[in-house]
């Protein structure tokens, strides 16, 4: 692993990267010599404390409000989102048997084969109620009836009478398609009519109208349906198909580069314990940095707390959160804490020569993202095992999918760019820079992770996602002594998020 490097290369061959794995001198950048100790800045211990149950308060309600995201009531715009995620998987899931062997085990790498129908329709089930809109029922009636769960399907349909709202059409449809097939409509051509009216052109349309052709034994229908769907899911599936490639591509050369890094820890050509980061370069001491971050984390909270109750709250912090997000820490590090010892808070972190730094780690940051691609197969496969995945609510960003083109470009930046920036610093720069000034580097990166997890908000599986990403990076940032390489692995991953929305959903 790259512990050091020879400033004075600066080819990216395959020799160089070896020669960088296999070198124990760690790189001294003459900004960054250490610090003479000087006299601990004092901060308020109950002003610090008040910070801290702050933070505690805000984590805690952070927490509460995932609890109960299962139970999420389908608003409209939820109602759509869920509608374009469900009709877009089961349109794809739909494709796979035409699919190569390959292409078929890399699916299964990111969905389990058979089961996307059952968590979709697990979702509409927690979602759907006697408020829900007349379509959010009728999708999960198809799903019933497409599963050949014909007592949920009539259980359904006989809680539509209660209502005050009639359904007469859905019933019908749904009856004619899965109930009481045998029993013919009085004009099945009429009901291909209504339902091509009142449903959109998705995956529940055209299952249900096959199933009304398939009824009325139309079968050149059938064909001409099947064929209208397939045309839905063409520009999803080659889009996916360029991400597996370049993903199997990048994922190759990290394998390689592990496996030489590897032969090179066996052979004792790196140094298992040869840091490039140096706990006594930084200036403020665990106390200091504790400080600072209780206060930093409680003003994030309160600022997003009083414009979140301002009369255009919401759409403030849509435009301009992350400013409010991210921005008071990292000042308050570098005005309370760099700037009386006269030091640069982007320097502390690693970030001069900037280009030479990334150029040089460039090998590394290969193998923590491919350990990161690792890490989150193996993490959902084993939350299949116990019955446990992804909520969509977790991962799915409306600005994304239904947004303009400059909201698309302005997501983004902010979500490639702007998060991986300002998370490193904060939680690798600061927060784990912080413990390691008292505590040893593992127990440092599992803390630092498990705050960095928590922050986001997530549900079990991707909050062991995010966890197992917080590692890699911070062990990254100890290898180096720079932020660098775990900005450009972050970026790369939210990337590969980003794309995948705008490929499959957009």
């Amino acid at each position: 692993m790259v512990s050091s490097l020879d400033v004075k290369q600066e080819s990216l061959t395959w020799t160089c990267e070896v020669s960088m794995m296999e070198s124990d001198k760690p790189v001294e950048f003459p900004s960054e010599t250490r610090f003479d100790q000087q006299e601990e800045i004092k901060f308020s211990r109950l002003l610090t404390v008040i910070c801290l149950v702050v933070c505690a308060a805000g984590m805690g309600l952070l927490l509460w409000t995932v609890a109960f995201t299962d139970g999420l009531r389908l608003s409209f715009t939820a109602s759509r989102d869920l509608e374009r995620i469900s009709s877009r998987m089961l349109g794809f899931e739909s494709r796979l048997p035409e699919l190569s062997s390959f292409e078929q085990v890399m699916f299964r790498l990111g969905e389990q084969d058979g089961e996307t129908q059952e968590q979709i329709r697990q979702w509409y089930e927690d979602a759907v109620d006697d408020q829900s809109g007349p379509l959010d029922g009728l999708y999960l009636g198809i799903l019933y009836g497409e599963a050949g769960l014909t007592d949920q399907l009539s259980r359904l349909v006989v809680d539509w009478e209660k209502e005050k709202i009639p359904r007469p059409l859905f019933r019908q449809l749904l009856e004619a398609g899965y109930i009481h097939g045998e029993t013919s409509p009085p004009d099945w051509d009429l009901l291909q009519a209504r339902l091509a009216e009142e449903v959109p052109t998705n995956w529940f349309y055209f299952q249900l109208a096959q199933r009304l052709a398939d009824q009325s034994g139309d079968r050149v229908l059938q064909a001409r349906l099947q064929a209208q769907s397939y045309q839905l899911t063409d520009r999803p599936l080659w889009k996916w198909r360029v991400l597996m490639v370049c993903e199997t591509v990048l994922t190759g050369i990290g394998l390689v580069l592990l496996l030489r890094f590897g032969l090179a820890r066996l052979t004792g050509r790196v140094s298992p314990r040869k840091p490039g980061f140096d706990e006594n370069r930084v200036p403020w001491t665990f106390g200091e940095g504790t400080a600072v971050l209780a206060r930093g984390g409680a003003l994030t909270i309160v600022l997003m707390g009083m414009v979140a109750f301002m009369p255009d709250g919401p759409n403030i912090l849509e435009d301009y959160g992350i400013a409010f997000l991210y921005l008071p820490s990292v000042i308050l590090t570098s005005v309370l804490l760099c700037r009386p010892r006269k030091r640069s808070f982007l320097l502390l972190v690693g970030c001069s020569n900037a280009w030479q730094r990334l150029t040089s780690n460039l090998s590394l940051v290969v193998m923590v993202v491919t350990l990161g691609f690792i890490g989150d197969w193996l993490i959902m496969i084993g939350g299949e095992a116990f019955q446990s995945s992804v909520h969509w609510t977790e991962w799915f960003v409306p600005q994304v999918v239904w947004g303009s083109q400059m909201e698309l470009v302005k997501t983004a930046v902010e979500f490639v760019v702007l998060a991986p920036l300002f998370e490193e610093l904060i939680f690798r720069g600061i927060l784990f820079t912080t413990l390691r000034k008292k505590i040893s580097f593992p127990i440092a990166m599992v803390a630092s992770g498990l705050v960095f997890a928590l922050a986001h908000g997530y549900g079990v599986i991707a909050f062991l996602t995010v966890l197992w990403s917080g590692f890699l990076w911070a062990w990254a940032y100890e290898r180096t002594g720079s932020v660098i390489p775990g900005m450009l692995a972050h970026a790369i991953n939210n990337g590969v998020v980003v794309y995948s929305l705008v490929a499959f959903f957009r």
